[in-house]
C-alpha cells in the first residue's frame, strides 16, 4: 500500500480535487488509483493481488520541456505510464520491467511494492 503526502506545488488546490477511482472489467475489480477528478492519469495505484505503485517528481524540468520530450522523443507522460502499467501489467516483475524500460518524459521516482516476500 502507498500513501500520498501531496508534497508538490499546487498541493493545496489539487488536494481538494483528489479522488480514489476503482476500475472494473466484466464485474471484476482490476485496479484502483488516486487521481485528480476528471483526469485520465494516476499518481498512486494498486493492482489488486499483484502490486502497488507511486510516482514522485525528481529534479523536475519545465512543463514545456516535458511536453517537447513527449513529442520529440516519443516519450510517455510519467503519470500516464503509471496508469497503463496498472491497466496492462499482471504482476510485480512485469510492472517493474516496463517502468525501467519505457521512455518517459520527465525525471521521476517510481516506488513499487509487491505482494510476495522478497
Amino acid at each position: 500500500m502507498h500513501g500520498r503526502n501531496l508534497d508538490f506545488e499546487m498541493w493545496e488546490l489539487l488536494s481538494k480535487l483528489l479522488v480514489n477511482v476503482e476500475y472494473y472489467k466484466d464485474g471484476k475489480r482490476l485496479f484502483a488509483v488516486d487521481t485528480v477528478a476528471g483526469s485520465v492519469f494516476a499518481l498512486t495505484g494498486e493492482k489488486f493481488g499483484a502490486f502497488s505503485i507511486n510516482v514522485d517528481t525528481r529534479a523536475a524540468k519545465s512543463f514545456e520541456d516535458d511536453l517537447i520530450s513527449v513529442i520529440k522523443n516519443n516519450a510517455i507522460p510519467t503519470c500516464w505510464l503509471l496508469r497503463k502499467v496498472l491497466e496492462e501489467e499482471v504482476d510485480y516483475a512485469s510492472a517493474t520491467k516496463r517502468l525501467r524500460t519505457e521512455r518517459i518524459a520527465a525525471p521521476v521516482y517510481y516506488i513499487v511494492a509487491g505482494v510476495k516476500p522478497n
